[in-house]
Formats: C-alpha cells, sequence, structure tokens
C-alpha cells in the first residue's frame, strides 16, 4: 500500500517549519512533484522551480521544452527503508537564430566528431565532401 498524500503532508509540514534548507527533506533548489512511501521503499520526485533554461553557447534564455529524462539517485536508508530521489531533468532548446548548429558525432565510438557552425544542409554537404572516408551518414533529432 502506497501513501503518497500522507508523505507530501508530512514533508509540507517539515517545510513550514524548516528555516535553513539543510533541514529541508530534498536539495535545495527543487521542489517536490511527488512523495511515494510504502512498506519497504520511499521515493520522491523533484524538479527545479525554474520554467525556463539558459543555453550554455549564446546565454538566450528559453522557455521550450526539448526533452525531459529522470535520473535517480540512492540515498542512506530511512528507518530501514530504501529511499530513492527522482530528479526530473528537462532540456531547453535553444532558440538563437545564431546559436543553432549542428553536432556530428561518430556512432560506433559515441563521441563528437566537430561542430557545424548552423544547420543548413550546404554546410553539412561541404563538411561531407572534405572528409570521404565517412560512408554512413544517419540523421537525429
Amino acid at each position: 500500500m502506497k501513501f503518497a498524500v500522507g508523505v507530501a503532508l508530512i514533508w509540507r509540514e517539515n517545510q513550514r517549519h524548516a528555516s535553513t534548507a539543510e533541514h529541508s527533506l530534498v536539495p535545495s533548489g527543487f521542489v517536490v512533484v511527488t512523495a511515494v512511501h510504502d512498506t519497504a521503499t520511499t521515493t520522491i520526485t523533484v524538479r527545479s522551480p525554474k520554467d525556463f533554461g539558459v543555453c550554455p553557447s549564446c546565454g538566450t534564455v528559453s522557455r521550450r521544452v526539448h526533452s525531459r529524462y529522470h535520473r535517480r539517485v540512492g540515498d542512506l536508508p530511512l528507518s530501514g527503508r530504501s529511499v530513492n530521489l527522482l530528479v526530473v531533468v528537462r532540456r531547453f532548446r535553444c532558440d538563437a537564430v545564431l546559436c543553432k548548429r549542428r553536432i556530428v558525432c561518430d556512432l560506433e565510438r559515441r563521441r563528437p566528431v566537430t561542430l557545424l557552425p548552423d544547420r543548413e544542409p550546404a554546410t553539412a554537404a561541404a563538411w561531407l565532401e572534405q572528409h570521404q572516408e565517412i560512408t554512413v551518414v544517419a540523421r537525429a533529432w
């Protein structure tokens, strides 16, 4: 049996009385999405409260979510139960015209090869002309 509501209420009550971030049940800079507690496990799902991201290349603020993924962090047991912190990570897409670039990767070695200056087909074609050793091309979104 899962007690998501009870844990969330306890968390909110603790937050009311917590004067500093170290008293929180979650790391500072995150908000609780859900908290589920069953007989063997406590899972707390958190996310950033920000609704935007900043492009690491050009510094442009973006609110356009590109994708989401989860990271699972294990913590020390709580009253004999395993504790999982599930972090929801959002990736934002930069819409700045001068920032849109294409990354060329080696799919066999799983590493970047080069960063093209734009996303134009002519730029990619010119780069491929200079690299005749490439025989297979795959496109990823």
